[in-house]
């Protein structure tokens, strides 16, 4: 009996010392010390800086798994979110509770409100401080200072009207303004966000909802007025299309509500002119102004939300100054005319490099529509087109000495301008396919002149260029783009030209010409225009010539169908086919250019 139970004591002595081993190793394995010895890891498993490897430790720190960020991110993070969402459940609480003593009236609402506006300041500026240590925090806050100002403006003054409008679009502004300076020394991006859209939409659901139309438009132009200044010291350039956008509709809701023909409705309150021609100016001032120093002043390549935003900006500011006051049309076209010398300036001196070729391309563009818009806000109609025809001699001048197809292109713009204005498209159009003039005034002639004088400063560069470059075949890449410059001056000359040789006919043979005869006499001119059209581009080597024949031709289709097929008989018909088919014919044969 009692060497079973020595037997037995040993086994269970044994089997102890096994489970203390097993311990161990498991212990050895966690990195953490045996409970039941107190004997120290391995140095390779020792949380202290490894010993000199050996095979064996290099064999058990493979077998270890490693340790990753990703397995402790989600406990890590849901730990440091749940507190801040519950830090942000309490400000709103607060918030909340500022709203309920309000309601209660135990203490005049003014003084509560200024310090709910005041609280949701504080959230802000607790945003911005703790971005560095939290960036999840910092935007949390932010948008809970949001959250907390926005609904108490909308019922400080909508429904409790106890803030004016004019005090909340105060405090919209500073908001933004604070959110940005808040952000400016380590350039945030969230937080200036947050507060620009939080005070946009605000500002535009209380426009709609109180029927304020200036003191709302006036906070959105100042927030995209904060927003620029932002952008131009490089801070979150990307925030002023929000604040662009929604000024832009204050401003057009704001011309549209206060100028229109039917009178003011009942629901707003009237508004000077004074009042909203400043506005309209303003936002042309801060919009076209913030791209004339990025662009102009910095010469910084601009984008395309700068470009058409500056656009808009004009155009509405214009529209909007006319409507409000008609009577300064001309001192506003005066200063549009300053703007387009200011452009024209720098499309040819400032902007020269080659890698400066898109402000050039712009700056041309704004100039011809500043010039164009300019000259029909100052001057009377009689000097609207023969100055528009000098500044097309003048561009077409200007082409020769620089080369830069951008300013080429303003010869055939304002010359298509000046024909409008003088009424040579009108006369030109009714003596091919309409009732036949007995002349052309003197706007006509002056337009006619000018479109001249530029075909000719096109033949003299194209050949000059051509005989500098020795080139043996002129219908190149290039000289077809440059060709392109001179199409409307040969189309309003050759219009012109088959215009009076009509005229001419119907003269010489009045009493004679009955609406078949004439349809034969038109299909005659077109197609000699053509044909001498096509000659002059196969013997001096034009391509712009060339296509003005095929444009010729076309009107001529257009006339065969609609005029001589309706108003002319069996012979008529005959002669016009004629002659229209021999040009069908001749035309490919003269033109050099085979492509």
């Amino acid at each position: 009996m009692a060497q079973a139970f020595g037997r037995v004591a040993s086994d269970v002595e044994e089997l102890s010392e096994q489970v203390q081993d097993l311990q161990r190793r498991v212990s050895a394995l966690e990195g953490k010390p045996a409970h039941a010895t107190p004997a120290p890891a391995p140095a390779i498993l020792a949380p202290s800086p490894p010993a000199p490897s050996t095979p064996g430790s290099v064999a058990l720190r493979s077998s270890r798994p490693p340790e990753t960020g990703g397995a402790f991110s989600a406990p890590n993070l849901s730990a440091g979110a749940l507190p801040v969402f519950g830090k942000a459940v309490l400000a709103i609480a607060g918030a909340y509770l500022l709203r309920a003593v309000a309601e209660s009236e135990i203490l005049p609402k003014l003084p509560l409100l200024v310090v709910a506006i005041v609280y949701a300041g504080m959230w802000l500026v607790w945003a911005a401080r703790t971005h560095a240590a939290n960036r999840f925090a910092s935007v949390t806050y932010a948008v809970t200072a949001a959250l907390i100002l926005s609904p108490l403006l909308w019922e400080s003054t909508v429904r409790f009207q106890v803030l004016p409008p004019v005090f909340t679009a105060t405090v919209l502004v500073g908001f933004v303004v604070l959110g940005i300076t808040l952000a400016w020394r380590q350039n945030l991006q969230a937080i200036p966000w947050v507060a620009t859209l939080a005070a946009v939409a605000t500002a535009a659901a209380l426009m709609i909802a109180t029927r304020e139309l200036v003191p709302f438009t006036a906070a959105l132009l100042a927030v995209g007025l904060a927003a620029e200044i932002a952008a131009y010291q490089g801070h979150a350039p990307g925030l002023r299309a929000v604040p662009a956008m929604a000024a832009d509709l204050a401003v057009w809701l704001l011309v549209y509500v206060m100028t229109s023909p039917d009178g003011v409705p009942s629901e707003y309150r009237p508004i000077a002119a004074t009042t909203i021609t400043v506005l309209c100016l303003a936002l042309f001032a801060i919009y076209g102004g913030g791209f004339g120093l990025r662009s102009f002043g910095l010469r910084h390549r601009p984008t395309v939300f700068e470009i058409a935003q500056a656009v808009v900006a004009f155009v509405l500011a214009t529209f909007g100054t006319l409507r409000a006051s008609p009577g300064s049309a001309a001192a506003l076209g005066g200063f549009f005319l300053l703007l387009a010398a200011a452009c024209y300036w720098g499309a040819l001196w400032r902007f020269t490099a080659q890698q400066q070729a898109l402000n050039r391309r712009v700056y041309a563009t704004y100039a011809g529509a500043l010039l164009l818009v300019g000259s029909l806000l100052t001057f009377p109609a009689s000097l609207q087109a023969p100055l528009l025809c000098l500044a097309a001699v003048t561009a077409a001048f200007l082409y020769t000495h620089t080369g830069k197809l951008s300013l080429g292109l303003h010869v055939s713009y304002y010359l298509l301008a000046a024909s409008i204005l003088s009424g040579l498209l009108r006369a030109a159009g009714n003596a091919l396919a309409g009732n036949v003039p007995s002349g052309l005034d003197a706007g006509t002639w002056v337009v006619a002149a000018s479109a001249g004088l530029c075909c000719a400063i096109g033949l003299r560069v194209s050949a000059g260029r051509a005989s500098a470059n020795h080139a043996s075949d002129p219908a190149t890449a290039n000289q077809r783009k440059e060709g392109l410059l001179w199409v409307v001056p040969w189309v309003l000359l050759a219009g012109v030209a088959a215009a009076l040789a009509v005229m001419v006919s119907v003269r010489l043979g009045s009493g004679m010409l009955n609406a078949s005869r004439l349809s034969v006499v038109r299909t005659v001119v077109i197609c000699s225009v053509a044909l001498l059209l096509g000659y002059g581009g196969s013997r001096w080597k034009r391509v712009e010539l060339l296509w003005v024949a095929y444009v010729a031709i076309a009107f001529g289709t257009l006339k065969l169908l609609f005029e001589d097929l309706r108003f002319g008989n069996a012979a008529s018909l005959v002669a016009s086919l004629l002659f229209y088919g021999l040009i069908l014919i001749l035309i490919p044969r003269l033109g050099w250019d085979r492509s």
